[in-house]
């Protein structure tokens, strides 16, 4: 059963599911997005793409994307503020705090 389903899964196969590609650095540091990589993404001719350098890795978001998702990050920061704004009164309280203290 095994050796059926290593022949199912080949190199072909795993890049197809996966969408994994091996691609080169140019002399000038320049790669080359693969076509079905851009045509899955969306990513257009002229797209300004935000590189990221996460330890060792590399990764590429779409410009809107990554602004998109630091203005939702900063949304949900500012409600998590307000909340615990909003909430103070009732969490800091001395009574809360003497029952607390006994768990600690």
């Amino acid at each position: 059963m095994l050796k059926f389903i290593a022949k199912l899964i080949n190199k072909s196969n795993l890049i197809n599911l996966t969408m994994i590609e091996t691609i080169k650095v140019s002399s000038r540091g320049q790669i080359v997005i693969p076509e079905r990589v851009r045509e899955e993404l969306g990513i257009e001719e002229g797209e300004k793409l935000v590189l990221i350098k996460d330890q060792n890795r590399v990764i590429l978001e779409k410009e809107n994307d990554f602004l998109q998702s630091l203005r939702d990050r900063e949304e949900r920061k500012s409600w998590i503020a307000l909340g615990e704004k909003a909430f103070s009164k009732i969490w800091d309280n001395k009574k809360d705090e003497r029952v607390w203290k006994k768990y600690l």
